[in-house]
């Protein structure tokens, strides 16, 4: 064992975290108990190789996905003390575990009582530890309660910013029209969920497989790496594709988003065995502006973070990065073979601003610098010309949500004109009154330019596949790198 290795057994043995117990199991297994969650540090060892570190938090009463889980490699100390605290961090949330309640309101409460009753069913059957409850609107104002989620019915949805005063702990977010029409319990749990920003809504693989529509030589092994950044939470999960097929694939789940994150997963696929040199590419797809390989990230003060040159180098392996929407964008247009210029609007629940990945006559816009799609600054000349006056309520409700993406939308179909969009907003499941608040800006006599509307309800699986293409696309036909 060598010196790093006991260093940091000792410094996690000795860490002192309120109402939890260190226990250290044996030479490489420490486990830590709070009345909530139980925390495991264990140590394996590889010949040759430095040691690996997993981190671990799984309920103290049952035994459901990790609330944070992730491997690397034992190289830096710094840097597993860093990945330490992020895991003693999430062990002091006394809630980390704790009983979900989630409950809804429309007028009278009979409606939403028996939609309840679905969700409780619903969540049972996926083991999720969620309890529904239901109450007229008036009654929950006056009673209010402690709540992580508040449902409003479509009708009420127009109350939230006086519920979400009521209920300042909470999550308060309107039920989209069709969803609740058609008790679609499934939609409103994916809903509670993307919320909560929950780990639950990214599943490893759920054995969904889009296929290529499109003609590309798919004869290859590649590895997709795929990383989705949520407000409370950050998602990476990786697949090795053999001539499309899916043979090797899993995940990490953690509290904060880190691109070392991606470094730490590669270095520990690699000592359990994975060898780059059996692999044509490594196809990496990440939130922020990419621009040959180098990712800058202003939400995370990233500015020119050489992501695919070190991991080139490290591997000897092709390695591509590219944007996540773009990656998602792509994944719409080879995953079908009817439009040949699409757009990709996605936008979380909660944020005003969005991100867009564009595809004309089958080619990816990324333009100067790879900016193409950060509508930021779309976004601020439509809706905010005086930022003080910025409303945050808009992105919870349904209808707010339609008015802030459609002259986005509008403006895409001026520039662009694309045969479809693709919408992977959870808040917009009603394409045809979307479709109406974009009309709004083109008149009867240019309503046959709006093109198809599709909601996308499969994005991580949108961004693989696109991943996946992309890397083929430069595979076969690779080209000089642009001078900017």
């Amino acid at each position: 064992m060598e010196q790093i290795g006991r260093d940091f057994r000792a410094y996690v043995a000795s860490y002192h975290i309120p109402d939890c117990t260190v226990e250290q199991v044996d030479e490489d297994h420490i486990t830590l108990t709070t009345p909530h969650a139980r925390g495991e540090v264990i140590f394996y060892a590889f010949e040759g190789a430095p040691e690996i570190v997993e981190l671990r938090i799984e309920d103290a009463d049952c035994a459901c996905e990790p609330k944070f889980f992730l491997h690397f490699q034992l190289t830096d100390e710094s840097r597993a003390k860093e990945l330490f605290g992020e895991m003693a961090s999430e062990l002091q949330q006394h809630d980390l575990f704790h009983t979900t309640r989630v409950l809804l309101c429309c007028t009278a409460g009979l409606t939403t009582s028996m939609f309840a009753s679905k969700l409780a069913e619903a969540a049972k059957t996926l083991s999720l530890n969620y309890t529904f409850e239901a109450i007229p609107l008036d009654q929950a104002r006056t009673e209010g309660g402690s709540y992580d989620v508040v449902l409003l019915a479509p009708q009420v949805g127009y109350q939230r910013d006086a519920v979400a005063e009521s209920f300042p702990n909470a999550v308060v977010v309107e039920i989209p029209a069709k969803v609740f029409a058609s008790f679609d319990a499934g939609s409103a749990l994916r809903l509670v969920m993307h919320v909560l920003s929950d780990h639950t809504v990214f599943p490893e693989h759920d054995g969904t497989n889009l296929k290529l529509a499109r003609d590309l030589k798919n004869d290859r092994r590649i590895m997709v790496v795929t990383a989705i950044n949520r407000p409370r939470s950050s998602w990476i999960g990786w697949r090795i594709y053999d001539k499309g097929t899916i043979v090797a694939h899993g995940s990490v789940t953690k509290p904060t988003h880190d691109l070392r994150d991606v470094e730490d997963l590669l270095a520990t696929l690699h000592v359990r065995g994975w060898n780059p040199s059996d692999l044509d590419a490594i196809g990496i797809a990440v939130p922020g502006v990419i621009n040959r390989g180098t990712v800058a990230l202003a939400a995370k003060h990233v500015t020119d973070y050489e992501l695919g040159r070190t991991l080139c180098k490290r591997y000897g392996t092709k390695v591509f990065v590219d944007n996540n929407a773009n990656a998602a964008a792509v994944g719409c247009y080879v995953s079908q073979d009817e439009y040949d210029s699409v757009v990709l609007h996605t936008q979380q629940t909660g944020f005003l601003v969005g991100g867009q990945g564009i595809v004309v006559d089958g080619h990816l816009v990324k333009g100067r610098k790879n900016f193409a799609g950060e509508l930021t600054p779309l976004y601020g000349a439509i809706h905010e010309p005086d930022r003080s006056k910025r409303d945050t309520s808009v992105a919870w409700t349904s209808e707010g949500m339609r008015k802030t993406v459609a002259p986005l939308l509008a403006a895409d179909i001026a520039l662009v004109a694309p045969d479809a969009i693709y919408v992977a907003v959870d808040l917009l499941d009603d394409m045809d009154a979307l479709r109406e608040e974009i009309s709004r800006y083109f008149g009867s006599r240019l309503d046959a330019y709006i093109p198809d509307l599709i909601r996308v309800t499969d994005y991580r699986e949108r961004i693989a596949l696109g991943e996946l293409a992309l890397c083929l696309q430069k595979l076969s036909n690779p080209r000089p790198h642009r001078k900017h």
